[in-house]
């Protein structure tokens, strides 16, 4: 591996994690609200409460960037492996 695609590789799989624990822990805030005999809300449903609960939050920006950003830079750094 190139030293180039090493850090790709590694800087995308740390924004993907980032982003799929900032996931985790909107849909585990936003599950708070909810009635104890209520059924279980779906991962849309969740993410809209949280949105609806906490309006001002970044958080959700900061989750998409985080997948999206970690996704580009996995891909980059696997295709300069493949090269």
């Amino acid at each position: 591996m190139t030293a180039k695609a090493d850090w790709l590789v590694v800087t995308g799989f740390f924004f993907a994690v980032m982003g799929v624990f900032l996931r985790i822990f909107i849909m585990m805030r936003s599950s708070d609200s909810a009635a104890v005999n209520a059924t279980p809300a779906a991962a849309r449903h969740l993410l809209r409460n949280y949105s609806n609960a906490f309006p001002r939050s970044g958080l959700p920006l900061a989750m998409r960037i985080a997948l999206g950003l970690g996704s580009a830079l996995l891909i980059a750094g696997l295709l300069l492996e493949f090269r």
